[in-house]
């Protein structure tokens, strides 16, 4: 912020692809534990509110000896939980209301007092301050996978307000994808309607899935997943 970037996705990215690492969850996790020094953002150029790497890129080997020069194979897994995993069990966890992760997010673990773990999405709203200020707290976190726990999420449908076209909304989604729904609400104004409606699925990949079909339907604008704190089980 002192730099006048912003927080948003395209640093983020860029980030990412300046330090070669996997995804943005190791940038946060790195970043946490300070082995990435955000002083460093003094070699990059601000144009408006984004970042401007500096080249050449810096590769692998040199983020390793020069962030982790004890780094070894097995040292990012000792790092991981494994969430619904074997040591599941002994894990003692809740999903963050601010971001309603699911399986196939990209997440990280936050150690609460008196509540154990808390799973957040690595977007989620209260990340940026949480990996800033408490990162000795992050626990680098994936999910495993488990088909036989149910996720409840929030679709926001729009599309024009036809005969029938909320028939065909939940019998692709109840009919043909087997998934549950919890709650629907619909308002229609001027010609175009708005469904709220709440599902119960398994992980990511599910869920993209439905939202990419739920598109294919005739008369369908858009659709957009959507977290709130009154989404709960």
């Amino acid at each position: 912020e002192n730099m006048g970037a912003a927080f948003n996705q395209h640093n983020i990215e860029e980030l990412v692809h300046w330090y070669k690492l996997p995804s943005q969850l190791d940038l946060f996790y790195q970043v946490a534990v300070k082995n990435i020094d955000l002083k460093d953002l003094k070699e990059f150029n601000v144009t408006g509110d984004k970042l401007d790497p500096p080249r050449p890129v810096k590769t692998v080997h040199e983020f390793k000896q020069e962030f982790s020069p004890h780094h070894h194979p097995s040292a990012k897994k000792d790092a991981e939980l494994i969430i619904f995993g074997e040591s599941s069990d002994r894990i003692v966890y809740n999903l963050a209301n601010c971001c309603k992760p699911i399986p196939g997010d990209d997440v990280f673990g936050f150690v609460t007092t008196g509540k154990g773990l808390t799973i957040h999405r690595t977007n989620c709203p209260n990340a940026a301050k949480l990996l800033a200020n408490y990162g000795h707290r992050v626990v680098k976190t994936k999910w495993a996978k488990n088909k036989e726990i149910s996720f409840l999420t929030g679709l926001k449908i729009v599309g024009m307000d036809d005969v029938g076209v909320i028939h065909k909304i939940t019998n692709l989604i109840s009919g043909e994808l087997k998934i549950n729904i919890s709650a629907l609400s619909v308002e229609a104004k001027e010609g175009l309607f708005e469904g709220n409606i709440k599902v119960f699925v398994h992980d990511r990949e599910e869920l993209d899935e439905l939202v990419q079909r739920l598109k294919s339907l005739p008369g369908i604008e858009s659709v957009e997943r959507y977290d709130t704190e009154d989404v709960a089980a």
